[in-house]
C-alpha cells in the first residue's frame, strides 16, 4: 500500500456517516471492496463483518470497528501534507477509519501478492462506541484465530496497549412525589435527593483506582412541578474487578439510604459490561511483535489505559489480542486528525508480521 492509496481510501471513508445503529452504508462500502478484491465475506446475526484470506500456518485476527462516536453527516477534511484534520465543525471520524483504511488496503495487497503469509481473519464490529456491542454479540464460531490485533488506539503503530480496565454501567432512578411548587412541603423532591447524595460523592474517581463518571442526568417534568423523579446514567472503571464491584455496591447503598432520609426511594441497576485485562508479555505474540519492531527500527511503547476496546471482549473469548496505535490523534474531538505516513507504517508492520519465511 502507498500513502496515496491510504489517503484516497481514508478520505472516502470519512464521508460515510456510520454512527450506530446506522452502519449500513459503511458495511455496503466494505462489502463492495471485499467483492472487488476477491475476498469472501459474511455477516453474523448482529451485522458484524467477517472476511478470510487463506495462508500458511496459524490464522491472525485483524479487527477494528465500523461506527463513529457521534453523527458526522458532512465532514470537511483539511489536508496538510500527510496530516488530515477536521475543520473544527465536527469529528473527523479518524477513530476508527484510519485503521479501517489500513485493513482494507492490506486485504487488497495480500490477495495480489505471491509472498507466503499467515491466514488472516478480519472482524469489523458494529456498535463499539456504544459499549463494545458488536464484540459482545459476535458469532465467534466464525473465527479460528487465537491471536490478533485491533486497530483502535491513539498514536503511532508502536503504541501498544497491554492493560485495560473492567467497565461497569451504573443506572440510578430517584423516586419522590411530584406536587405543585406552591406547596413544596407536600412533595418529595427527587432532585434534592440526588444533590444531597452527591454532596459526599466523589467526582472523577469514586476512590483510588476506580474512575466514576455521571454522563447523563435528567430530573422533573416541568418548571412548575416539584421534581418527583430524577435519573442518571453513570459508569465506573478499574483494573481491579473486586474493587470495581465494591465501589458500585457502596455508591448504590449510599444513594438508597439518602433517598430514604427524604421519604423517597432509589432504584439502582449495575451491569459489569466487560472485565479488564493485563497481558503477559512473555506470550509468543510479543516475541514476534518485538522482532518486527526491531526490523523497522522502532521501540514498542507498552502502556496501560483506562479506555476499553473490543480487545476486552476478545480476551474473554480466548483470543490474545493487543490494541495498536492507529495513526489518529485527539479521538472524539473536533480537533481530531490522522497521519497518513503513520498509517503506512501500520501497514508495513502488519505486512511484516504476517510474512511467512
Amino acid at each position: 500500500m502507498t500513502k496515496e492509496s491510504l489517503r484516497k481510501k481514508f478520505l472516502e471513508l470519512v464521508q460515510i456517516n456510520s454512527h450506530h445503529p446506522d452502519e449500513q452504508a459503511m458495511i455496503d462500502f466494505v462489502g463492495r471492496w471485499f467483492d472487488d478484491v476477491g475476498i469472501e465475506w459474511k455477516q453474523d446475526a448482529f451485522g458484524n463483518v467477517f472476511a478470510n484470506i487463506p495462508g500458511v500456518g496459524d490464522p491472525v485476527l485483524l479487527s477494528t470497528h465500523l461506527d463513529i462516536p457521534e453523527p458526522a453527516p458532512q465532514v470537511n477534511p483539511i489536508i496538510e501534507g500527510d496530516i488530515i484534520r477536521s475543520d473544527g465543525t465536527s469529528i473527523l471520524g479518524a477513530d476508527p477509519k484510519t485503521g479501517l483504511a489500513v485493513l482494507l488496503e492490506l486485504a487488497r495487497d495480500l490477495t495480489q501478492s505471491d509472498r507466503p503469509h499467515a491466514p488472516v481473519e478480519f472482524l469489523l464490529t458494529r456498535g463499539e462506541e456504544k459499549g463494545l456491542l458488536g464484540a459482545l454479540n459476535a458469532d465467534y464460531s466464525f473465527l479460528k484465530a487465537k491471536t490478533g490485533f485491533v486497530l483502535d488506539e491513539d498514536g503511532p503503530v508502536n503504541q501498544v496497549t497491554v492493560k485495560a480496565p473492567g467497565y461497569m454501567r451504573f443506572d440510578a432512578s430517584f423516586k419522590g412525589k411530584i406536587v405543585h411548587p406552591r406547596e413544596p412541603e407536600k412533595g418529595i423532591n427527587a432532585l434534592q435527593m440526588f444533590c444531597e447524595a452527591m454532596k459526599e460523592g466523589q467526582w472523577g474517581y469514586a476512590c483510588e483506582g476506580v474512575t466514576w463518571n455521571i454522563g447523563q442526568f435528567q430530573a422533573g417534568t416541568g418548571r412548575n412541578s416539584v421534581p418527583g423523579h430524577a435519573e442518571l446514567h453513570a459508569e465506573l472503571r478499574s483494573f481491579e474487578s473486586e474493587k470495581l464491584e465494591n465501589e458500585a455496591r457502596r455508591i448504590k447503598e449510599h444513594f438508597c439510604k439518602t433517598a430514604q432520609l427524604f421519604g423517597g426511594s432509589c432504584d439502582v441497576k449495575t451491569d459489569l459490561f466487560f472485565e479488564g485485562y493485563d497481558l503477559d508479555r512473555s506470550h509468543p505474540l510479543f516475541d514476534h511483535m518485538n522482532t518486527v519492531y526491531e526490523t523497522m527500527g522502532l521501540q514498542p511503547r507498552y502502556h496501560e489505559t483506562y479506555g476499553g476496546s473490543d480487545v476486552n471482549v476478545f480476551i474473554q473469548k480466548g483470543i490474545i489480542a493487543v490494541t495498536l496505535g492507529s495513526a489518529y490523534y485527539n479521538a472524539h474531538e473536533y480537533t481530531e486528525y490522522a497521519d497518513i505516513a503513520e498509517m503506512a507504517r501500520i501497514g508495513e508492520f502488519l505486512t511484516q508480521f504476517l510474512k511467512v519465511s
